[in-house]
């Protein structure tokens, strides 16, 4: 990679509904074959609450991480960047104990956000938080690659549409928050049980159009089509698991009048387990290992395509 050039590096954000999926495993596995395939990647603990990446990585004490950065005794992402055992991966920790970094102001968000497009790799994996607060959102929103990950468990796949659909409407939110007219709408639209009778985006969008708004409605519109989530089944143990995220691609194209992908699914693997209670790096994982390959076929399958959303730009609308 040219470092002196002004190429940005390509965001993957991988998030979920909940806790407990394999957010972070999932992370650093395609951040390992993003490697291996001689890609220069930085994984970044986007855990603002709860971080612990570092712990995947067989690193016991940070001695530098994200709030560091945000706390301004580095410039720069790179400068807080520590190296791993894997070549061409190196991982930016996150400070869970630091109650203000699960709280980020707007410009702390920016900040973040713009020094992430900075960073000296081809590749930024950023492994996001569970639930669906506006800073885990937006990061979301901001990223090329937007992973969403999930468990063949019903309730896994709820809480997964449930992720993608409060993404959908956190960027219309964001693209009517000078209209306050239309920022009633979409908060109103927000409840399924809503009283103004709308029940999809599609819906939401023929009533902003009725309003008087057309060319939001259009500009919305245009908007969305960005928003291309990746849904991939994470520990499947049989190969129908690994199409429960086929259920959320129909449902997100009707309700959400948005393009979801139905990604590689990752097979369970106890190795994974064996390596996590050891505190040894997931990096080590043999290569012959089910999950392994799946992290490979995952980012064959996304490298190099053109991603939905323009980084500085992304919370700034």
């Amino acid at each position: 990679m040219d470092n002196g050039s002004s190429r940005s590096p390509q965001v993957w954000a991988v998030g979920g509904g909940k806790g407990g999926i394999g957010k972070s495993v999932l992370s650093i596995l395609m951040a390992t074959a993003l490697a291996e395939k001689g890609q220069e990647t930085v994984v970044i603990d986007g855990d603002l609450g709860g971080a612990n990446l570092h712990t995947f990585m067989g690193i016991r004490t940070p001695g530098r991480t994200l709030n560091d950065f945000i706390g301004r005794r580095y410039d720069t992402l790179d400068e807080v960047c520590i190296g791993t055992e894997q070549k061409r991966l190196r991982i930016v920790c996150g400070a869970s104990e630091v109650l203000t970094m699960a709280n980020l102001k707007y410009t702390q968000k920016t900040k973040i956000l713009q020094a992430i497009a900075k960073i000296e790799a081809d590749h930024v994996v950023l492994d996001l938080g569970a639930g669906t607060g506006f800073n885990t959102l937006d990061f979301f929103l901001s990223a090329h690659h937007q992973v969403v990950v999930m468990t063949p468990q019903p309730v896994a796949i709820q809480n997964a549409y449930a992720f993608v659909r409060n993404a959908v409407y956190r960027k219309l939110s964001r693209m009517t928050s000078r209209r306050p007219s239309l920022d009633d709408l979409v908060k109103a639209a927000m409840n399924p049980r809503n009283d103004i009778q709308v029940r999809t985006v599609g819906s939401l969008l023929e009533r902003i159009a009725e309003n008087g708004a057309a060319p939001d409605a259009a500009r919305m519109a245009a908007q969305l089509k960005r928003i291309r989530p990746v849904l991939i089944t994470n520990m499947a143990r049989q190969p129908r698991d690994k199409n429960a995220s086929r259920i959320i691609q129909m449902v997100a194209r009707k309700h959400l009048t948005i393009q979801a992908r139905s990604g590689e699914g990752v097979y369970f693997d106890p190795r994974i387990n064996a390596l996590v209670s050891a505190m040894e790096p997931l990096t080590r994982i043999d290569r012959d290992s089910n999950a392994i390959q799946c992290a490979f076929s995952i980012v064959s399958q996304l490298i190099g395509s053109e991603g939905p959303a323009d980084i500085p730009a992304a919370v700034g609308m």
